[in-house]
């Protein structure tokens, strides 16, 4: 199995994310907010809503979408059958291993229950 990041791992439409916002199970950590729904579909898929109310700066961003992308791209085998979207929370800069092992532990968290 490929451990690529293809198209269709990755939630794009609007309605999609509207749909996993208003029936998901929430997960919060002290970066990261992560709402998941179970899906019918054999392969989970990622969303990412990194908010410029929470990190003004495109460079910060787009440094934890890259560790969010890491973090499930490596975990994706592990996660059966749902939809995560990705939400970042405002905090004090940590370590790029903090971070994604803090999203994986929240992926982790709302696929066990």
């Amino acid at each position: 199995m490929s451990l690529r990041l293809t198209r269709e791992a990755r939630i794009l439409k609007a309605y999609e994310y509207a749909h996993i916002f208003k029936g998901g199970k929430l997960a919060k950590g002290h970066y990261w907010q992560v709402i998941a729904k179970p899906i019918n579909q054999s392969r989970p898929r990622l969303g990412l809503a990194i908010s410029k109310k929470v990190y003004r700066l495109a460079v910060d961003r787009n440094r934890l979408k890259r560790i969010a992308r890491e973090a499930f791209r490596l975990e994706k085998n592990n996660l059966k059958n749902w939809d995560f979207v990705v939400m970042a929370r405002k905090s004090k800069p940590a370590k790029n291993l903090v971070l994604s092992t803090e999203l994986v532990n929240l992926f982790k968290k709302l696929t066990k229950s």
